[in-house]
């Protein structure tokens, strides 16, 4: 898995780091997940001091590599790709890699968080230039995200992206670069966005953060529910729906007729979701109070459901029956 070439700069940064690093590992039940837990095991073997936080994952999500908070590796960083890769690990002993002072003026004007998806290839010579301009965007604490995906080794999120060549840059399902990097209009781009278009790993960042009051805030004073915050509420993760249901509670407290707005596409994801979500689903329905999921709550009562999703109907019913 690792080349000669990949050992001797492992080696250099064992050599560099005076201090214990951690990053993360989620590989839990993905197919690729056994090469991520290999090559993690070979990493701390030429690397002692780095520590590998294994986190638990979905058979859903692609196995990954976090560094830091802003940096993830769903790839395998190998050949060329290992020298940005060493770099980043080396920046959480040392201190921040270096930014031009345009560019952190930049990203100091940005206000939003920001998801950078770049796809790479093993064999592409140009790519490693391109992740390793980027990586010091994640590292610089400014609410940016990097995830580095290797577009052979998780083909169906290529396709999904309609990736044609690498390297390819996207920022929050927006923009997209590729080939050539112009990182300052990335930063500008990333400066301007419309909120309503964040993304969904953007916006979970704002809960990330503790920042939900905020997040329902801007829905607030766009009179609109953004369209990737669904994506939140129907998450694998309990913590992610549950920052997200304090959102869609806040609202309601506020602007029942935007909660309302969320009512008609959590409806459809119903019957896809598992139990628990459907029990999550079925409270916020009691917590915005709109009378139109009256009939639909008393379907979920008198239908094939579990005991526990059939007693979220009843609790929600009668919620919007005690605020009516």
């Amino acid at each position: 898995m690792l080349t000669e070439s990949d050992k001797r700069q492992l080696h250099q940064l064992n050599q560099t780091l005076t201090g214990e690093i951690k990053i993360g590992l989620t590989a839990a039940g993905h197919p690729q997940g056994q090469l991520f837990r290999e090559f993690c095991d070979h990493l701390v073997q030429l690397v002692p001091n780095i520590k590998i936080m294994v986190e638990d994952g979905s058979t859903r999500q692609p196995p990954e590599i976090q560094i830091a908070d802003g940096l993830r590796y769903q790839a395998i960083p190998s050949g060329l790709e290992m020298q940005p890769f060493a770099e980043a690990l080396a920046a959480l002993d040392s201190g921040p890699l270096q930014i031009s002072a345009s560019i952190l003026t930049g990203l100091e004007q940005n206000e939003l968080p920001a998801t950078l998806t770049a796809f790479i290839s093993p064999h592409c010579t140009f790519c490693p230039q391109v992740i390793r301009q980027l990586i010091p965007l994640a590292m610089a604490e400014a609410g940016i995200r990097l995830i580095v995906i290797d577009a052979t080794l998780f083909p169906e999120l290529a396709q999904r992206h309609q990736i044609q060549s690498v390297p390819t840059i996207l920022l929050d399902e927006q923009f997209r670069w590729t080939g050539s990097v112009p990182l300052e209009e990335i930063v500008d781009a990333i400066r301007t966005r419309n909120p309503a278009l964040l993304s969904a790993a953007s916006l979970e960042s704002f809960l990330k953060e503790g920042q939900a009051s905020h997040l329902a805030a801007m829905m607030l004073d766009t009179h609109e529910i953004f369209p990737a915050f669904y994506d939140l509420l129907i998450h694998d993760k309990w913590p992610v729906r549950l920052g997200a249901m304090v959102v869609i509670e806040e609202i309601a407290g506020k602007d029942p007729a935007l909660a309302s707005a969320a009512i008609d596409p959590l409806w459809e994801h119903f019957e896809h979701v598992p139990d628990q979500i459907k029990g999550d689903i079925l409270y916020l329905f009691g917590e915005v109070g709109d009378t139109k999921t009256i009939p639909w709550l008393q379907g979920v009562v008198a239908g094939e459901y579990d005991h526990e999703v059939k007693e979220a109907a009843r609790e929600a019913l009668d919620k919007i029956s005690g605020d009516w």
